[in-house]
């Protein structure tokens, strides 16, 4: 009977010592949950504040290639990349923006319609990264899309790009246009003054019914880009929903 009441007691013991140990870990396991919960909840906040959602999509047709940047050369790195642009066409962008005011153009637009003419950089068609050729420039005899020799190859990216600005500094009827001697190849005449806006590029650059809302909606996109610590350009004054 001792025996019996002796081993009763020990089972109790046991018993409670048990349940402690399994209400100490449940407090562990329930402090490790919260802490969890409130990492998760710091982390979602700091996301929030460096990138906060985009403004809704504003398309503007009527902006000119002529402008002050509306975008950071930041901003546009950032636009890039949230396209999986290449590197490499992540680091044309300083080019555009240190080149396009000597032209009077919106380094935004510029680089906006590398980025569609290129596919970021990717290419695809018979035009590679080779050619340094950011916007389908085909030689001064042109040829069938189809034909690689049909297009342009420059020496480097910074001539591609300038030859680029000088075609959209034309279209836009810049001052002093055409150039005597340009290293753009179609450098026409008869395209002087044709496209001075984003819709116009659409309907004498491409002659595409999407050309021109595809590209105002790049512009719109790089425009909005959040930079932590940086002011943004203001959007231009044609703006229209």
């Amino acid at each position: 009977m001792a025996n019996n009441r002796r081993n009763s007691i020990a089972n109790s013991s046991t018993h409670r010592s048990r349940q402690k140990k399994l209400t100490t870990k449940s407090k562990f396991g329930l402090i490790l949950a919260a802490v969890f919960v409130v990492i998760v909840a710091i982390s979602v906040v700091v996301i929030a504040r460096l990138n906060p959602p985009l403004p809704p999509l504003h398309i503007n047709l009527q902006q000119p290639i002529l402008d002050e940047p509306t975008a950071t050369v930041e901003q546009a790195q950032k636009w890039a990349r949230s396209r999986n642009a290449t590197e490499t066409f992540v680091e044309l962008a300083p080019i555009y923006w240190s080149l396009a005011p000597n032209y009077g153009i919106n380094p935004v637009v510029a680089y906006a319609q590398a980025g569609l003419e290129t596919n970021y950089g990717r290419f695809g068609g018979v035009v590679d990264a080779t050619y340094c050729n950011p916007c389908g420039l085909k030689t001064t005899q042109g040829g069938d899309d189809s034909d690689p020799q049909a297009h342009q190859r420059f020496p480097d990216w910074t001539t591609g790009i300038t030859a680029h600005l000088e075609h959209l500094a034309l279209y836009a009827g810049a001052k002093g246009y055409p150039l005597e001697n340009p290293l753009d190849p179609r450098h026409f005449p008869r395209l002087l003054g044709t496209a001075r806006t984003v819709g116009e590029i659409g309907e004498n650059w491409a002659s595409s019914d999407y050309y021109a809302n595809l590209l105002a909606e790049l512009i719109d996109r790089m425009e909005v880009q959040h930079v932590p610590g940086q002011t943004a350009y203001p959007r231009s004054s044609t703006l229209v929903e």
